[in-house]
């Protein structure tokens, strides 16, 4: 990296899976001790919604880090010259929820109901193209900015379902879930090819061991999140597969 490039601050992206407040109250002391680890500064990057993240992303990436899904991730590493260094222990998987009073025992009782969730590419939109693979038996899309946003739009009767993170589907007891995909690698952190070897070695180290200290570990349970382990770009191979069809892939 040019000298100029190295005095400028890093920009850490993270897609909004969740509402701004909630993505900054856990992310932000995650970017925090990262920049004190690697002694570099860096931000953090959000966005309002997943359109303007995928714009920003299917157009160059322009930062310098990111925590993303297997999909975006693998895109970034294929197309765009990106590197996985780690990710969130285990895999994800997405869910298909109704109302506390809506008893659905298959995906095709929902045809032509209203289904709450993140516009495509989130996993949860290409989930939910998977579920229903018919363009004419399809649910009616109401589109929201967050996966937050689609669970509470169930739970106040809104919309008929939602499809939306398992781990997010936990957090709300009372909605039914319908059925479960198959797992993904879970959440990927990986860089840019501005970013240079010797950085990313470093926060590869920095990210792994948050959890092997008690300052870390405390920061990681605060935030909610678990515990990061190393990874490469074979790990998420094949997995931009799932955007097929998607504006701009």
């Amino acid at each position: 990296m040019s000298v100029s490039a190295e005095a400028a601050a890093l920009k850490f992206a993270i897609p909004p899976f969740l509402p701004k407040a909630e993505l900054e109250k856990s992310f932000g002391p995650l970017v925090q001790r990262l920049s004190e680890m690697t002694g570099t500064p860096i931000d953090l990057e959000v966005f309002p919604n997943y359109l303007a993240f995928w714009q920003e992303t299917r157009t160059g990436s322009p930062f310098d880090i990111a925590l993303d899904a297997a999909p975006t991730t693998d895109f970034r590493v294929a197309r765009q010259h990106w590197h996985v260094i780690a990710k969130l222990s285990g895999t994800v998987t997405q869910s298909l929820v109704t109302g506390p009073n809506d008893a659905v025992l298959d995906p095709s009782e929902l045809i032509n109901k209203k289904i709450a969730v993140q516009p495509s590419p989130s996993v949860s939109a290409l989930t939910l193209y998977q579920l229903f693979p018919n363009p004419v038996q399809q649910p009616q899309l109401v589109f929201v900015d967050s996966n937050r946003a689609a669970a509470e739009a169930v739970k106040a009767g809104e919309v008929a379902a939602a499809v939306i993170p398992t781990p997010i589907a936990a957090g709300y007891p009372s909605l039914n879930m319908v059925t479960t995909t198959a797992p993904l690698p879970f959440l990927a952190v990986s860089v840019s090819p501005n970013v240079s070897p010797e950085l990313a070695k470093s926060l590869q180290s920095a990210l792994i061991r948050l959890s092997e200290t008690p300052e870390g570990e405390a920061m990681l349970q605060q935030s909610q999140l678990r515990a990061f382990t190393k990874a490469t770009d074979s790990d998420y191979a094949g997995q931009e597969k799932l955007l097929e069809g998607t504006f701009g892939y």
